[in-house]
C-alpha cells in the first residue's frame, strides 16, 4: 500500500468517525454501531471505497496499538480501593467465568454446526472474553456506579488475555490432533504473568516520570510519554510471549492510582494527562470500530445465519448469566446487589480482541475458523444493538445510574 493509500484510507476513517458523532447524538444511540456501520458502507461490501482486511499491517497496528490505548484509559479510570472489594468475584468472572461461558456456547455450537466438541471449544473460548473497547465509552457517557462500571472494565480488560490464551491453545489442539494439558497450563500462566510484571513495572516507571517528584522528567510531555511507553510494552511484552494487553491495562492502572504509590501530579499536569489519554482513546476507539465494520463478514454471515441467531440466544440470554451467577454470589466480600447482578448479566459486549483472534485463525487456516469469523461479527452486531442501546434504560430501572441518561 503506496503513502498516499495509507492517507486516503486514514482519511476516510477518521471522516467515518466525525460523520457518526452528530449522527449519534440525533438519533440517540451508542457511537459504536454508527462506527460500525459506516466501516460497512465503505468497506468492500458495500461502496468499496476501503479495503483494510483484518491480515494486513494497518488493521493489526490498530487492532493491537489502538487497542491497547484503549485499554490504557480504561486502566487509568479504574480505582484500587474500588475493585479490591469485589477482587474475589472479579477473580472468578476473569478465570473461570471465560471457561464457563466457553464451555456453555460449546455445548450449542457443536450440534448445531455439526463440529467436533474441540473446535466448538475454539468457537466458544473466542467468543468468551468481553470488551472493554465498547464498554468504556459507553460506561463514561452513562455515568454507571463506580463499584459495577470498574469491576466489568476491569473485567474485559483482564479477561482478554485469558480468553485470547485460551482460544490460541485450543486452536493448537485443533491443528495438532491432541490436547498436552501440561504445555497449556504453562503457556497460559506464563503469558499472564509476563503482561502482568511488565505492566506494573512499566505503569510505575511512567508514573514516576510524570510526576511532580524530582525524576518527573515526562511531566509535560505525557502525550509522548505514553505513546512511547505503551508501544514500546506491547512489542517487549508480544516478542517474549506474554499478554500485552493486560500490561498496558496494568500500565494505566498504575498510572490512576498514582496517589496510592505517594506520587502526584500538579493540577495543570494532571488534567493535561487525562485530557490527552481521553483523546487518545477515543481515536483509537474510533478507528477500531471503523475497522471491524470494514471487515464484516456478510457472506459468512449469511451462510451460518439461523445456526448463529441460536448460537447468539444461548450466549447472551443463557451464557453470560449462569457465568455472572457462579462468580459472583461465593463473592460474600463484594456485597453485591441483585440489581448489580441483574445489569452484569445482561451486560456483556463482543468486540475487538474476539475479532481480531479469529481473523488470526483464518489466517493460519484452523479449522473452524469461518464458524468464529461469523460468530464474532453477528456477536458484535447483536450485543451493540441488544445491549448497548439499551444499557442505559436498563441501569437506570435498576437505580444503578448516579445521575440523568446524557441525551
Amino acid at each position: 500500500m503506496s503513502s498516499q493509500e495509507v492517507l486516503r484510507v486514514a482519511g476516510l476513517i477518521i471522516a467515518c468517525g466525525l460523520l457518526a458523532a452528530p449522527l449519534a447524538a440525533l438519533l440517540r444511540v451508542p457511537i459504536m454501531i454508527l462506527l460500525v456501520g459506516l466501516g460497512a458502507l465503505v468497506g468492500p461490501s458495500a461502496l468499496g471505497w476501503v479495503e483494510s482486511p483484518l491480515s494486513g499491517v494497518g488493521a493489526q497496528l490498530i487492532l493491537t496499538f489502538g487497542v491497547s490505548l484503549i485499554l490504557f484509559h480504561g486502566g487509568t479510570g479504574i480505582n484500587l480501593g474500588v475493585i479490591s472489594r469485589t477482587a474475589v468475584g472479579l477473580g472468578l468472572l476473569v478465570l473461570p467465568g471465560v471457561m464457563l461461558t466457553a464451555v456453555i456456547v460449546a455445548l450449542v455450537a457443536g450440534p448445531v454446526f455439526g463440529i467436533s466438541f474441540t473446535v466448538a471449544l475454539l468457537i466458544g473460548a473466542v467468543l468468551a472474553s468481553t470488551d472493554p473497547a465498547i464498554l468504556i465509552p459507553l460506561f463514561d457517557r452513562l455515568g454507571l456506579r463506580p463499584k459495577v462500571s470498574q469491576t466489568v472494565i476491569a473485567e474485559s480488560a483482564f479477561n482478554d488475555p485469558t480468553g485470547t490464551v485460551l482460544a490460541l491453545t485450543l486452536a493448537g489442539v485443533v491443528t495438532a490432533g491432541k490436547f498436552e494439558i501440561g504445555d497449556a497450563v504453562i503457556e497460559f500462566s506464563t503469558s499472564l504473568a509476563v503482561g502482568a510484571v511488565f505492566g506494573i513495572v512499566g505503569g510505575a516507571v511512567l508514573a514516576l516520570m510524570l510526576s511532580n517528584r524530582r525524576l518527573g522528567l515526562w511531566r509535560d510531555s505525557p502525550a509522548a510519554a505514553i505513546l512511547a511507553l505503551v508501544a514500546l510494552e506491547y512489542f517487549v511484552v508480544d516478542e517474549i510471549g506474554g499478554s500485552a494487553y493486560l500490561a498496558a491495562f496494568l500500565m494505566g492502572l498504575i498510572l490512576g492510582n498514582m496517589d496510592r504509590l505517594g506520587l502526584g501530579q500538579h493540577d495543570h499536569h494532571a488534567r493535561l494527562t487525562e485530557g490527552l489519554v481521553g483523546q487518545m482513546s477515543e481515536l483509537a476507539a474510533l478507528a477500531v470500530f471503523v475497522t471491524l465494520g470494514i471487515n464484516l463478514p456478510f457472506d459468512a454471515l449469511g451462510k451460518y445465519f439461523w445456526g448463529g441467531l441460536a448460537v447468539m440466544a444461548v450466549f447472551i440470554l443463557i451464557a453470560r448469566p449462569l457465568t455472572v451467577l457462579a462468580c459472583l454470589l461465593p463473592d460474600r466480600r463484594g456485597t453485591w446487589t441483585r440489581n448489580e447482578i441483574l445489569f452484569m448479566c445482561w451486560c456483556r459486549e463482543t468486540g475487538v480482541v474476539p475479532a481480531a483472534v479469529a481473523g488470526l485463525l483464518l489466517s493460519r487456516g484452523v479449522e473452524g475458523a469461518d464458524i468464529a469469523v461469523a460468530m464474532v461479527a453477528m456477536a458484535i452486531v447483536v450485543t451493540l444493538l441488544l445491549q448497548a442501546t439499551t444499557a442505559g434504560h436498563v441501569a437506570r430501572r435498576l437505580g444503578l445510574l448516579e445521575g440523568p441518561v446524557p441525551e
